[in-house]
């Protein structure tokens, strides 16, 4: 009787468009449990990082996977308008260890690079201080775990697509806070 009842509660597993969350801000190893994943993260994996806006003023994984290709990055960050401000949202493409997908305003991104989003429109809002905090946390885990050198966090600006980072976004302050 009691496996019954834990399995009606148990959840669903992640399937293609859906991701998980991560809420807890104030304990930097709450991160590392986005290396939890379906599939182990493979040493020499992965080499860079890729970081974007959303260009929209809400959203959360599930809204930008209902754009054509699905949901393109590996991790999506809330802004408080379709997700909580802050929360870690890990798409399928992390949990199953794929490349990222194509973000608009991109052609490709190379099949060993970590894509994150933050939700937001960029060029006309500044990122919230819980999403900033957020990025700064998920960036030095990856960085530590996967070994990527701070000259391979890559942040675009002036295309004005979803594939750069915006106006709005503090760029040189993020730099300083990398890894080396």
């Amino acid at each position: 009787m009691t496996s019954v009842l834990l399995l009606a509660l148990a959840p669903a597993p992640l399937t293609q468009g859906s991701a998980a969350s991560l809420f807890a801000l104030d304990q930097r190893a709450s991160i590392d449990a986005v290396f939890d994943t379906g599939v182990p993260v493979a040493k020499g994996r992965w080499k860079s990082i890729f970081i974007h806006h959303s260009r929209t003023s809400s959203g959360n994984a599930d809204s930008l996977a209902s754009a054509a290709g699905g949901l393109a990055d590996h991790f999506v960050i809330g802004n408080g308008a379709g997700c909580v401000d802050g929360e870690v949202q890990v798409g399928h493409r992390w949990s199953a260890q794929l490349p990222a997908g194509v973000v608009p305003g991109t052609r490709s991104i190379n099949a060993d690079c970590v894509s994150i989003c933050l939700v937001g429109d960029f060029d006309r809002n500044n990122p919230t201080p819980t999403q900033r905090l957020r990025l700064a946390q998920l960036v030095h885990t990856l960085q530590s775990r996967l070994g990527v050198g701070a000259n391979r966090v890559y942040l675009y600006n002036g295309s004005g697509t979803a594939a750069d980072i915006g106006t709005g976004f503090p760029v040189n302050a993020f730099r300083e806070q990398l890894l080396p």
